[in-house]
């Protein structure tokens, strides 16, 4: 019983496939690594990655991914899960889980924590395209300079304190089909990617619009074809992840049929004595 880790996806996915499977809505940050690093390796990370799964007695109960230099990804767990992790290995800087989760483990290393960006996951329950939508289409060759091009600035604009995310996952998403374009005037002005189809789940994400091209109602208009497309393609359940403080987004995305889930937050973890200078 307690933590097992592993630097091997494949024991890692086939210890906790039944785990993730039963929670792949909550678990589709963890997914999307697993399918990245059986699919493609672990070459886009720089160095092997750490799949860590526990069990109390009872079958699996969390799990924790981290893929450097990305911070660790943590599931929901026990304070007691929390307190045996903690005990073996040094506080990251920082993690991106469920907040009572970033909280006994900050807690169990005896470090404060600061929520960097609060996030809540969604899933679609029905969808409900805008009514007059801006003209979509799919990504095509054509598109792949500017779609990176748009990620940099997403990048810079949204996660900043993030390592910028190689080129590959964008080239594969428009090769799979999985990059949707809002066009106007023949130009394009905003786009919205998803993940693969993992255990019948698919996330969005990101949504981009230009910002002369903004209010206009094209980042709904790529979201609602991109959701329509997944279902097309037999996703059972289509999520997305919202910044708390963006009301506008959060009741774009109301609006569409997608209801809140689950909170997350991305944290750093900060020595008491820092904390308190």
């Amino acid at each position: 019983m307690g933590w097992t880790a592993t630097s091997d996806v494949e024991e890692f996915w086939h210890a906790t496939r039944h785990y993730l499977r039963t929670h792949r809505v909550p678990s589709t940050v963890v997914l999307s690594i697993v399918d990245t690093l059986r699919t493609s390796g672990p070459g886009g990370y720089s160095g092997p990655p750490e799949l860590a799964w526990c069990d109390e007695g009872e079958g699996v109960s969390a799990v924790i991914v981290r893929t450097p230099p990305h911070r660790p990804v943590v599931s929901a767990m026990t304070t007691a899960a929390a307190a045996r992790w903690a005990a073996d290995r040094p506080a990251p800087d920082r993690l991106l889980g469920p907040p009572e989760a970033v909280a006994a483990l900050a807690s169990a290393w005896g470090v404060s924590t600061e929520v960097l960006v609060p996030e809540r996951l969604h899933r679609l329950d029905v969808l409900r395209a805008p009514a007059d939508p801006s003209p979509t289409r799919l990504a095509g060759d054509a598109d792949r300079d500017l779609l990176w091009a748009w990620l940099e600035e997403f990048h810079h604009e949204a996660t900043p304190d993030d390592p910028l995310p190689p080129r590959g996952p964008v080239d594969a998403a428009v090769d799979e089909s999985r990059v949707v374009v809002a066009v106007t005037g023949g130009e394009p002005v905003a786009y919205a990617s998803a993940s693969p189809i993992v255990l019948g789940t698919a996330r969005i994400g990101p949504v981009y619009t230009r910002p002369a091209h903004r209010r206009r109602g094209h980042g709904a208009a790529v979201t609602a074809a991109l959701a329509a497309l997944l279902a097309d393609r037999g996703a059972e359940e289509i999520v997305l992840f919202t910044d708390l403080g963006n009301p506008t987004s959060n009741a774009l995305y109301a609006r569409l049929g997608f209801v809140g889930v689950v909170d997350v937050v991305d944290a750093a973890l900060v020595p008491v004595a820092r904390k308190n200078v």
